[in-house]
């Protein structure tokens, strides 16, 4: 039987190639952007995958911060972008951002990492504004 929650999220990570930090439920790994304004870029991303592959993970919290802050509830990429601190997440420096983003599809792309990865985080980073300046 296959791990569960961040342990069995951060084996699949590692079964892709990526270097996988877990750090207080959190499973933390570096992701080359390659589609929208930031195709190119190399950001940090933490996932908070609870009781994997049941649900899938929180939204992603990105390093560096690459949207205002703006907790609102206007419409995404603007809204819904919030402090990393204080949701669990330990960020001392303020470095960290959390997009509320949920995947709704979860159940219907097979509840692996590669979904989220594929078809949720990819979607995400296409739908950044253009004049979105991203560090490479």
């Amino acid at each position: 039987m296959s791990s569960s929650g961040p342990d069995g999220f951060a084996a699949e990570l590692g079964d892709l190639g990526y270097v996988v930090e877990l750090h207080a439920g959190f499973v933390i790994f570096a992701y080359e952007v390659d589609v929208g304004p930031c195709d190119g870029s190399r950001v940090q991303i933490a996932l908070q995958p609870i009781d994997h592959p049941r649900t899938p993970p929180t939204g992603p919290f990105v390093s560096p911060r690459l949207l205002p802050i703006r907790p609102d509830s206007s419409p995404a990429p603007w809204g819904g972008v919030h402090e990393a601190h204080g949701r669990g997440f330990d960020d001392p420096n303020g470095i960290w951002e959390y997009w509320s983003r949920p995947f709704p599809e979860w159940a219907d792309h097979g509840r692996t990492a590669v979904s989220y990865l594929e078809i949720h985080l990819r979607r995400l980073f296409a739908g950044l504004p253009g004049e979105l300046a991203c560090a490479a």
